[in-house]
Order: C-alpha cells, then sequence, then structure tokens
C-alpha cells in the first residue's frame, strides 16, 4: 500500500516519504501516517490536527484534480524543522497555474485551496515534474510536547 523513502533523495534525507495508490483512499491513508509520525515527534495536537487537514486536502485535490505518478501512485512526504513543517504532495499531473478561490457560504467545491491558504503561512506550486504542491506550517517552541 504505501512504502516509506524514495522520491530521489538520499538515504540520510530527512523526509519522511510515502508513495500511496491514486485513489479515493489516499487522503485517510495520508493522515494517518502524518498523525503517527508527528505524534511521535512530540507536536502538540493544533498543529497535528491542522497539518492533517492540509495534507488530506493536497492529496484530495491530487487525485481530484491530477494524475497518477509513477506506478499508479501520489507521492506525500513531510519534515519536521525547528519551527515549522514542510508537507509536500506530487502527483503526476500537469496543472499550468494554482489558485485559491473564494471562500464562501454557498460553494460545496473547489474550497482545498483556499483552505491551506488560509491554514498554511507559505505554500508554492512547482510543475517541473508532474504537480508538486509544498506547504510550510509554522510552529514555535510552545506547541511541541517537552520531552521527558
Amino acid at each position: 500500500m504505501s512504502s516509506p523513502g524514495g522520491s530521489g533523495r538520499g538515504p540520510d534525507d530527512p523526509w519522511t516519504t510515502y508513495h500511496l495508490p491514486f485513489d479515493i483512499a489516499a487522503p485517510r491513508a495520508a493522515r494517518r501516517y502524518l498523525l503517527e509520525d508527528l505524534t511521535r515527534a512530540g507536536l502538540r495536537e493544533a498543529v497535528v490536527v491542522d497539518a492533517q487537514v492540509v495534507l488530506a486536502e493536497l492529496v484530495n485535490n491530487g487525485v481530484e484534480h491530477g494524475a497518477p505518478g509513477p506506478n499508479g501512485t501520489i507521492e506525500i512526504s513531510w519534515r519536521i524543522l525547528d519551527d515549522h513543517l514542510r508537507l509536500s504532495v506530487c502527483d503526476g499531473g500537469s496543472a499550468s497555474e494554482l489558485r485559491p478561490m473564494e471562500l464562501t457560504d454557498h460553494r460545496l467545491r473547489g474550497r482545498g485551496l483556499a483552505i491551506i491558504d488560509q491554514l498554511a503561512d507559505r505554500w508554492t506550486f512547482d510543475a517541473t515534474a508532474g504537480t508538486r504542491i509544498t506547504v510550510e506550517l509554522d510552529y514555535s517552541a510552545e506547541e511541541t510536547v517537552p520531552s521527558e
């Protein structure tokens, strides 16, 4: 179902990476893997919840609007840094432009990037090898669980 590693990074790479089947179950699996890793790393619940929402939206957008990557997968990865979390999702699609739509009470679809835009401190889009969106969520030392 998933495979850690890959995406051309070396064995000492600090990224956690999975290649998930390109289907509607991918967002749920992504949330579960992220929850396990961020909880183990000691990030507070509020940071973990925001990260799960962002990652699930990215994966859902990739599955809904993108195309499968190699071997019919979508790549998810994250990296925990001193003061922020970096999340990345890459599908095999070829988007030329991504813009968040305005959030309204009437719109039932198309809110994914708007939600990401609200929760993320920064996000970038790269279409050189598929469609990759990378998001950064800042947090402070107070948002980590003290180690015992």
